[in-house]
């Protein structure tokens, strides 16, 4: 690519490419199935045959629905002057000169994905601040507790070894309806979907904290769908 672009372009493009793609792609990038999202945006704005040449229609499409992310990130960039960073400094200085050569696309690229990570870490960060400020520690060891909650997290942990077994376990963390706290180290591959809301009935195994926020660690859990008839059992037989 030749032409100079302005820097609002690639990033809408940028926008638009990560959103279609489901996600940003580095340069640095060793699968070959990927195409990193700069080389994408690239090939968009000067017309060249996308990754998928079926997908111009789509990112044409999503594009048009950029412009206030796009602006947002526009913005962050043109602060970034102010912060001392030398990363941000440059996307500073890249926006104000008002001109994208095909050198720069990659850092102004990557400023879409610079965004969204600061923007979820600060969504992250203020999130964790109001569970600690609601959360307490629910029931007594050994307490049967049953109840509605948020899936907040499901995350895979480091699989156990005991001899030829291999033990699968995951990290499931829970919000009640009043902000309360729930762990439970799942040993099942039936598990609740991320941002699902669900009944669960567990067993109070201890109370922990994690980064100030007050956690009431679960063993022997069921869950199953908010509304759901079936009668939640009393007791997982087969969790250690």
């Amino acid at each position: 690519m030749t032409t100079t672009l302005r820097p609002l372009d690639v990033v809408r493009a940028a926008v638009a490419v990560v959103a279609v793609r489901g996600g940003y792609r580095s340069i640095r990038c060793t699968d070959s199935a990927q195409v990193p999202t700069s080389w994408e945006v690239a090939n968009y704005l000067s017309g060249a045959e996308l990754s998928c040449p079926e997908d111009r229609e789509r990112v044409d499409a999503a594009v048009a629905r950029a412009a206030d992310t796009a602006a947002a990130v526009y913005a962050w960039c043109v602060e970034g002057a102010h912060t001392g960073i030398r990363y941000r400094t440059k996307l500073a200085r890249l926006v104000k000169s008002g001109r994208v050569q095909p050198g720069d696309m990659t850092i102004m690229a990557s400023a879409v994905a610079a965004w969204l990570y600061e923007r979820h870490r600060a969504q992250v960060d203020a999130e964790q601040a109001l569970d600690a400020r609601r959360s307490r520690h629910q029931g007594g060891v050994g307490l049967r507790l049953s109840f509605t909650a948020d899936v907040v997290a499901v995350i895979p942990l480091e699989n156990r070894y005991y001899g030829a077994v291999v033990r699968h376990a995951t990290l499931v963390k829970f919000r009640d309806r009043d902000g309360h706290i729930y762990i439970w180290q799942a040993a099942t591959d039936r598990l609740p979907e991320p941002n699902a809301t669900v009944e669960v009935a567990g067993t109070v195994k201890d109370h922990t904290s994690y980064k100030g926020v007050a956690q009431t660690k679960l063993t022997y859990c069921r869950w199953f769908p908010h509304r759901s008839r079936t009668v939640l059992p009393q007791r997982e037989e087969t969790e250690r």
